[in-house]
């Protein structure tokens, strides 16, 4: 075994019993909704159609990344699968509440530079997420500037001006130049 690299652990369950929030720094500590759906590409173009996945579910209390959402649960389904699917290739797709999206097609754990990877991928689609939610927030405070308390555009791009540049300023305030 390599300096520095933790065993390889053969007990899945075991090894996502303990958390990728633990393995890795805490993650952020507010209630996140994860949702999963996993789909037996084979099965579904056999016949079974792409509208229902093969399992789905939903968690509240996990507190570690969609990634290692994704292996659990397909670890799980690999383990306890209907025969119908023993053997069929399998994905997972996981979502959360604040923005962090996984596919998953391996339930093999991962370690190292690779996890911290995945937590710096899912950090940065919840940053993107809260990104865009703060620039909806931002574009309907300065129409309601302009609205309700009469201030020029030209007012308000000056009032934005770290934060938006000019085009995207009247962008966000509407002025129908797209």
């Amino acid at each position: 075994m390599a300096a520095g690299r933790p065993p390889l652990h053969e007990d899945v369950k075991t090894y996502f019993a303990q958390s990728s929030a633990d393995r890795v720094g805490a993650m952020d500590e507010s209630e996140t909704t994860f949702t999963y759906e996993l789909r037996v590409p084979a099965a579904a173009n056999a016949g079974e159609g792409w509208q229902e996945p093969a399992h789905s579910g939903e968690m509240t209390t996990w507190g570690g990344t969609a990634h290692d959402l994704g292996r659990l649960v397909l670890a799980r389904w690999r383990e306890t699968a209907p025969e119908k699917y023993t053997g069929l290739p399998a994905a997972v797709e996981v979502r959360s509440d604040d923005g962090r999206h996984a596919v998953i097609d391996d339930p093999t754990p991962v370690h190292g530079p690779t996890l911290a990877l995945e937590c710096a991928i899912e950090d940065a689609q919840a940053a993107d997420l809260a990104r865009d939610v703060k620039r909806q927030e931002l574009a309907e405070a300065m129409r309601d500037a302009r609205e309700f308390d009469a201030l020029s555009d030209r007012n308000i791009e000056h009032r934005v001006r770290f934060v938006l540049d000019p085009d995207e300023a009247r962008r966000a305030l509407g002025d129908g130049k797209d």
